[in-house]
């Protein structure tokens, strides 16, 4: 049902604006109307998609610290002209609905009073679902921006790689080998047959983290990090915070055991807020990809979806906005991305890959990415590892932001001990 509800959706995105363009000069052409009559309003309609799209992309660019290619940029504009057509079309229903409901009868005051309250039941019920279904959409449409300094990844030995994830999108990725050990230094078995897997956070992509990289590469890893779905140069444009993103973490085990099967003899993986989220998803999947992922450590994640949704409400919206995220702008994000994110919990996750070890690490007392993102509290981390199975440990930390603590040189070499000894509990 959700799957089918998914597609119909996009479906109104792709050809609702032809639609309602051809629509709208058949109308004018079957009353009569000049099509010249009919050139403002479409000109105030496709310049407010424009100005939509535009605007999206250059707030996300400048959010991520990135730019949004042409191409992506025009792809959100239409994005924006499917949007208003669907806005438009439940405007529609709305009012036939509330003209059924407030059918005017006779006398002027009683037919008067009855429109009045047809306007205002068509507004309020706007208001209800309209606004919650626009914050969803924005929240869970991304126009690919790519993060800039990439050439520091291809100084430290870096080549470009891509593959799909389990359900077909094509991910973007790099793949560093361990550097040849250094003259003089104890052999070590091991070196360049152990690999480390990247999760980006929300904000980054597989040109960030490169000081943590680098740490893991010296230690003999070998690293690969890549762009979720709808970050960087990977396809798609819809996000999930973390639930089908799991399938570019397997997608990305998949292809480290096809293509580098003695440099993957261990693999290890490091997951930062949606992108730990999806890291512990992928870990608890049943299929071998998902199984060979043998250590974890996240930072920064969050333990159930609907609660991650009710904190950002509180914190970026005021009431009455805020009470409608979780009851109405959910389930109408779970139409948006086909993934029911209401069921979606990290925690369950995080208690089925047990046996094998997990490192949680989060800000004791303090939001887990300080003003920047303090969407994620401690209390969602603790809930976390709270929820999760033994072998588990966790490092709690202070005054740090996530990104911080990705390359502070003690949080980092906390996270290289743990992945470099722990095993799975028999």
């Amino acid at each position: 049902m959700l799957q089918s509800a998914h597609i119909f959706l996009m479906s109104l995105y792709i050809v609702l604006p032809p639609i309602v363009l051809i629509a709208s000069f058949a109308a004018a052409r079957r009353r009569g109307i000049p099509a010249a009559h009919i050139w403002p309003k479409l000109t105030v309609a496709v310049a407010t998609s424009l100005l939509l799209g535009i605007a999206a992309s250059m707030i996300y660019g400048l959010w991520l610290g990135g730019i949004v290619p042409p191409v992506r940029m025009a792809l959100a504009c239409y994005w924006a002209a499917g949007l208003i057509c669907i806005l438009k079309g439940l405007d529609f229903l709305l009012d036939c609905l509330a003209r059924l409901v407030f059918a005017t009868g006779a006398g002027s005051w009683k037919r008067r009073q009855r429109r009045s309250a047809a306007q205002i039941f068509r507004v309020f019920s706007l208001f209800i679902i309209g606004l919650p279904y626009m914050i969803a959409a924005a929240a869970t449409y991304c126009p690919n921006t790519i993060l800039k300094n990439e050439s520091a990844w291809f100084d430290a030995g870096a080549t470009r790689v891509s593959f799909e994830s389990t359900d077909g999108l094509l991910i973007a990725g790099f793949w560093t080998a361990a550097p040849a050990p250094s003259l003089g230094d104890i052999p070590n078995p091991h070196w360049g047959r152990k690999t480390l897997v990247i999760c980006p956070g929300s904000r980054a992509g597989k040109s960030s983290y490169l000081d943590l990289a680098s740490r893991f590469l010296n230690d003999g890893y070998n690293v690969l990090t890549f762009d979720f779905r709808g970050h960087g140069q990977s396809g798609g444009q819809i996000v999930t915070f973390g639930d089908h993103e799991r399938r570019d973490v397997l997608g990305a085990v998949r292809w480290l055991r096809r293509n580098h099967p003695m440099e993957s003899r261990r693999i290890v993986a490091i997951g930062v807020d949606t992108g730990a989220a999806a890291l512990l998803a992928a870990a608890a999947d049943p299929s071998n990809q998902g199984r060979a992922l043998d250590a974890l450590a996240v930072f920064g994640c969050y333990d159930r979806f609907d609660k991650f949704a009710a904190d950002a409400a509180r914190v970026s919206f005021p009431p009455p906005l805020q009470w409608l995220i979780v009851p109405v702008a959910v389930p109408l994000a779970c139409v948006q991305t086909g993934a029911d994110l209401r069921d979606f919990s990290p925690a369950n996750a995080a208690a089925a890959v047990s046996p094998r070890p997990i490192l949680f690490i989060a800000g004791e007392g303090k939001p887990f990415a300080g003003q920047r993102d303090s969407v994620i509290t401690f209390d969602r981390g603790q809930s976390l590892f709270d929820a999760a199975n033994a072998p588990k440990s966790h490092l709690w930390i202070e005054d740090l932001t996530d990104d911080q603590a990705t390359g502070d040189p003690r949080v980092v070499n906390r996270a290289l001990r743990f992945l470099n000894t722990a095993v799975p509990m028999l």
